[in-house]
């Protein structure tokens, strides 16, 4: 039997592996924009009106 030193193999990266958890995640993503939301008891009456930039209105008087 021969003595050799032996070396750690360096870490491999499979490209292949990157492109299916990349597109993945922008699956994921997208489905999860898209998805419809829950069906729930709220009525549209409770949930607070947001201006444009999404800031919910605390005031009731009209602009």
């Amino acid at each position: 039997m021969a003595h050799t030193a032996s070396a750690p193999r360096g870490v491999v990266v499979r490209p292949v592996l990157l492109i299916i958890i990349a597109l993945t995640g922008i699956l994921g993503f997208s489905l999860g924009q898209n998805w419809p939301p829950a069906a729930s008891t709220t009525t549209e009456a409770a949930i607070p009106s947001e201006d444009w930039h999404g800031n919910v209105r605390r005031s009731t008087w009209s602009d």
